[in-house]
């Protein structure tokens, strides 16, 4: 991770950047083996070929983050995700999409530059199966799990 990530992650552990947080749980058919994209979804309920997802019945979507990190996406910046079910963690960092995402069922995270309704941020530096297994092994036995969604804008 390069310095300003470590900094742009810092920044939204302390809240001094705009940033939500949000919960969501785990499901026993979480595969994270998707190596381009990360998804949280609000759906109940997850099939084994839904191999992007990482949790289910998440409190909020995309389109459903707090008015500053709306607009701090649709800018130049940096984004951090915080995944955390209390055993273990894992940080994702990507580029925000420059566009404000709208979806109500459902974020994404990608390693490409393709923007949707439910992209939070492109250009990420990990998909669903580069994630820490550990964290992983906790979301298939259905642990709550923590997110935060924070955005560095660019000047800062």
């Amino acid at each position: 991770m390069s310095i300003n990530n470590i900094v742009c992650l810092e920044k939204v552990k302390r809240g001094d950047v705009p940033r939500d947080v949000f919960t969501a749980r785990g499901h026993p058919n979480i595969t994270a083996t998707n190596r381009r994209t990360l998804e949280i979804t609000k759906d109940p309920y997850v099939t084994k070929r839904g191999d992007c997802i990482v949790a289910c019945c998440a409190e909020k979507a995309a389109g459903e983050l707090d008015a500053q990190v709306l607009h701090a996406l649709a800018h130049e910046g940096t984004v951090v995700i915080i995944l955390d079910v209390g055993t273990a963690v894992d940080y994702v960092v990507g580029k925000t999409p420059r566009w404000t995402p709208t979806s109500r069922w459902r974020l994404v995270v990608r390693k490409s530059e393709y923007v949707d309704e439910s992209t939070v941020a492109v250009a990420s530096d990990k998909s669903a199966a580069e994630l820490d297994r550990r964290l992983v092994a906790e979301l298939k036995r259905g642990a709550p799990l923590r997110v935060i969604v924070g955005v560095c804008p660019k000047d800062i």
